[in-house]
């Protein structure tokens, strides 16, 4: 086999393509592969999880494989999306699920056995690739196009010393079209059946071989455009504002009381579409002046217009060239680019007079408004008792916006070769640069609110803003009262645009050997080694106000920080009889932050009869933490609360325990009733001995910790493969996994922190007290810092089973596949000290972000030219708050989800080179279940949480020819 022919086997090329190509790639049976067509007994190929070259390629843990069909017939070209078919594989990160978030909007990421997608390492053919993301290494899949992609191999349980930090959970490898010869064109368009959603995808690829084969080259360029998805009554649960009430059922009443015509005097005086309330003269009919004000009546929804999935755009291209410069010697070149595009809109931006301007350590109030301005109308007048407190949404400025722009490059360039009979080589060096530049626009300056309201005669029948510099900045006099009020001019004031920029860099130099030591009785030893110098660096840049905290853009702190790691690893394998091969490797790795560690493994298979195999393998596995984690001040975000205080009465009645706990509510009320800022509420004449009010949305900032070590994962796999004599082309597979991290790297949710620390008898002086800031003024939570820390434990536990079948049908035509894939989790939970230093375990197994059971079946028919499938993924239903008793009335659970595919292909022409096909994915239209954002599991979406599919059913139709 020439070398060129060769590289190629070793990408895996077209591996898992029917039952017998299965059974000769994981049962290794020389009788098999020889009856298998395309199978040589003398090719050999690396699969992911070793770097050892093998005939018929066996290994020792669990690895699953996304061939060219299941690519074609997935419906999507978001590689992300294919790979959250599999069981097991789950979404991180979406464009759907990153609407909110800062850096991480519009990324499509993969997250394995519910381990995050930190602890999943994404290779490109084999090898590491940069970040797309400012706050963790985060390869997004969106800058892989589909059509480029020849195969993906997930394998499952540690693979640290194979491939060094991050291969915790597992490793997803994304195999690259290489050797192409001729031209191909994939065109394709998609239409969703309600919601509008368009794609449109253009794939060109173009190879040549060249000097009698010596060399290859190959161009490829691909564009897709997905238009966006708003929140309107194409979905109209996208629209409810219900919530879940104590009372076990759905509540009108989860809008907002921030009021585009703005709330005055507490509840006494508010605008709504132009018409003035008050609790005097102007007292809806009906109402109490006691309840005047009732936010699920008047309360505004913010929902429609809201950006459900992104618009995004994706250009992408790759060169790809390989030439045998010598005998046996081959040099390569890769240059992979892409460029990706995403907008989202939000809603508009709200403020109160009590918004804090400034950082929290030295902020100020925007203010009240003065008795004495001239723009206060009757209907608020009429109610005021002094300077006025206010509420507004300012609509005028228009709905919030994130423009990301996302550009990566990544460069590969080495050698191949071969000596002696078994041994190849390798070295390489490839770097990586990834840069984003985002834009915040429709946001609002505090500080210049609070100059622009603070306002006095000017002594020429006007008036101007009483501080001097902020008149020769330009400020405004600002009128908030009612809608409409704010003018072109006072809102270019007020208004404010932000951007964010970020790049990433990697580089990346190595080289590594295999092939045969020695031969002992039982069969050849083989061998791997080699090291590698990986350079990580980061540059956040964003513009100064940002970090001045004056203004409603999102804080992200500057970073300009790297780290480097030097690293030798070895494999050998080993035959101990000729039924049992063991296979062990391990890794030395000298990080710059957190000095050296020690990755390693060990396990095997034995093969009793020609149809059985047996494999197992124990893995100790490392991850260093990132440049984020390790680096990285506060950064902004913000979590849903449920306030421990909420609803505490003056006399010290009216807590409860928070739901799921057992926590003593004198404690609570005692706790709360300690904060000078609970007292200070109730002080307020504003609120006049109702409840406190002190729910919602909370500044929650992530912050590193550059105390940190790397995070331990000890991982057992065993597992077995069959393919029974009675049935052809049948393979059955099972595997079970236990991955357990020790010294998990996280942080304690905003949440529990909040539980933990008022429900502690303790308080305040415990650890989860010492991150909160409440604001004395008003009594709400100002301030909950999410530190990253090395907590105890994490643990994944379960079970995977694949069934693959070829077969006939002596009284049907044509020819049936089926692909079963299930995966059952035993076991997902994370561990850590408590307030009391005992240990304090969160379990989520069975949770609606983490379902104990999936599944996905493909059933396929062919005949001659015409192929067509069935596909249902299925996904178990589970419960909101697993610590919530189910005869609680805050206790909630979504049914179990199904989702049908079906896909058609017609081939014709010489040598079959064009086929046109077609197919459905969510072929009954299932969203999901309605998740409003008081669920652990929820969002003000509504129908944007893992449980939901809020595309819907949607179209496409294509067609690929080759010339």
């Amino acid at each position: 086999m020439s070398l060129g022919n060769r590289n190629r086997a070793m990408q895996g090329r077209g591996l898992l393509m029917g039952g017998a190509s299965i059974a000769a790639l994981l049962l290794g049976s020389a009788a098999m592969a020889q009856d298998t067509p395309g199978a040589s007994s003398e090719d050999t190929i690396v699969v992911t999880g070793s770097r050892i070259h093998r005939s018929n390629a066996t290994t020792a843990i669990p690895t699953q494989i996304f061939t060219t069909d299941d690519i074609n017939e997935a419906g999507t070209v978001d590689v992300g999306e294919l790979l959250s078919e599999l069981p097991g594989v789950d979404p991180s990160l979406s464009p759907e699920n990153t609407e909110l978030s800062i850096q991480n909007s519009g990324l499509s990421t993969v997250n394995l056995r519910g381990l995050g997608s930190s602890r999943t390492l994404v290779l490109i053919d084999g090898r590491r690739a940069v970040s797309n993301s400012g706050n963790g290494e985060r390869v997004s899949l969106q800058t892989i196009p589909a059509g480029f992609v020849e195969s993906i191999e997930v394998t499952t349980g540690g693979a640290s010393a194979i491939y060094g930090s991050d291969a915790i959970a597992g490793v997803a490898n994304i195999i690259l079209e290489r050797d192409m010869e001729g031209i191909e064109v994939n065109a394709r368009y998609g239409w969703a059946d309600a919601s509008g959603e368009e794609e449109t995808t253009v794939e060109v690829t173009m190879g040549r071989n060249f000097d009698e084969g010596r060399g290859n080259v190959m161009v490829a360029l691909s564009y897709d455009h997905e238009t966006p998805v708003y929140a309107d009554e194409t979905r109209p649960d996208s629209l409810r504002f219900d919530d879940w009430s104590g009372n076990g059922e759905f509540n009108d009443t989860y809008l907002s009381s921030y009021l585009p015509g703005g709330r005055f005097e507490g509840d006494d005086a508010w605008n709504i579409d132009g018409v003035w309330y008050n609790d005097k003269s102007l007292l809806p009919d009906g109402r109490d002046p006691s309840d005047a004000f009732e936010t699920d009546l008047d309360g505004f929804n913010f929902r429609p217009g809201r950006t459900l999935s992104p618009e995004v755009t994706a250009w992408t291209g790759a060169l790809r060239g390989r030439y045998e410069i010598a005998p046996r010697i081959e040099v390569f070149g890769d240059v992979l680019w892409s460029r990706v595009d995403s907008l989202y809109e939000g809603s508009y931006e709200s403020a109160i007079y009590s918004t804090d301007v400034g950082p929290s350590d030295n902020s100020f109030d925007i203010g009240y408004i003065a008795s004495d301005h001239p723009f206060i109308p009757p209907a608020v007048e009429e109610t005021r008792s002094g300077s006025v407190s206010w509420y507004r949404r300012f609509v005028e400025a228009g709905q919030e916006t994130r423009d990301n722009e996302r550009e990566t490059a990544r460069f590969a360039f080495g050698l191949d070769g071969e000596f002696g009979d078994t041994w190849h080589w390798t070295t390489f060096a490839t770097y990586g640069r990834f840069e984003q530049n985002q834009i915040q626009g429709n946001n609002l300056n505090y500080l210049n609110i609070h100059y622009a309201l603070d306002i006095e005669s000017d002594g020429n029948g006007g008036y101007q803003c009483v501080n001097a510099d902020a008149r020769a900045d330009g400020c405004v006099p600002l009128n908030i009262f009612g809608e409409g009020s704010i003018t072109p001019e006072m809102l270019d004031y007020i208004e404010i645009e932000g951007h964010l920029r970020q790049v990433r860099e990697q580089t990346v130099i190595g080289g590594s050997m295999d092939g045969a030591l020695f031969e002992l009785p039982a069969g050849e030893v083989v061998a791997a080694f080699g090291a590698e110098w990986r350079e990580e660096t980061q540059d956040t840049d964003v513009d100064d106000i940002v970090l001045e905290e004056t203004t409603s853009l999102s804080v992200v702190p500057e970073i300009e920080a790297s780290f480097d790691v030097i690293e030798a690893f070895a494999e050998v394998e080993i035959p101990i009889v000729e039924t049992v091969t063991a296979q062990l490797a391990a890794r030395i790795a000298d990080y710059s932050t957190i000095g050296t560690i020690y990755s390693y493994n060990a396990g095997g298979y034995w093969q009793p009869t020609d149809t059985l195999r047996f494999r197992g393998q124990y893995s100790r596995s490392q991850r260093a933490p990132t440049i984020t984690e390790f680096f990285s001040a506060p950064r902004q975000d913000f979590d849903s609360l449920n306030d421990p205080c909420d609803g505490l009465l003056p006399d010290g009645s009216g807590i409860t325990a928070p739901p799921g706990t057992d926590f003593d509510p004198a404690v609570i009320t005692a706790n709360c009733q300690s904060e000078p800022g609970v007292q200070a509420y109730f002080a307020d004449p504003d609120y006049d001995g109702a409840p406190a009010d002190f729910d919602g949305s909370v500044y929650a900032p992530n912050a590193g910790n550059n105390t940190l070590k790397e995070e331990t994962a000890d991982t057992f796999t065993v597992g077995a493969v069959w393919a029974p004599a009675f049935a052809d082309d049948l393979t059955f597979i099972v595997d079970y996994y236990n991955i357990r991290v020790e010294d998990a790297i996280g942080a304690v949710s905003t949440q529990t922190t909040v539980d933990l620390c008022y429900g502690s008898p303790n308080f305040p002086n415990n650890r989860f007290c010492d991150v909160i800031t409440r604001d004395a003024s008003n009594g709400d939570v100002i301030e909950v810092i999410n530190r990253e820390e090395n907590l105890n434990e994490l643990l994944s536990e379960g079970i995977d089973v694949s069934l693959l079948w070829d077969f006939e049908v002596p009284s049907l035509p044509g020819e049936f596949g089926l692909d079963l894939r299930y995966s059952h989790s035993l076991a997902d939970e994370y561990e850590f000290i408590g307030e009391n230093g005992q240990p304090e375990v969160e379990d989520s197994n069975g949770s609606m972000y983490d379902p104990t059971h999936e599944a996905r079946a493909r059933l396929s028919w062919s005949r001659g030219d015409f192929y067509a499938s069935y596909t249902l993924r299925y996904e178990s239903g589970g419960v909101d708050d697993l610590d919530v008793d189910p005869d609680d009335p805050y206790y909630f659970e979504a049914d179990d989800q199904f989702v049908s595919n079906i896909y058609a292909r017609y081939r014709f022409g010489e040598e079959h080179r064009t086929s046109v096909y077609a197919g459905v994915t969510n072929l009954f239209d299932n969203i999901g279940p309605f998740m409003p954002g008081n669920f652990n599991t929820g969002s003000s979406s509504n129908i944007n949480s893992p449980q939901n599919h809020l595309i819907g059913r949607q179209f496409y139709v294509g067609v690929r020819s080759s010339f």
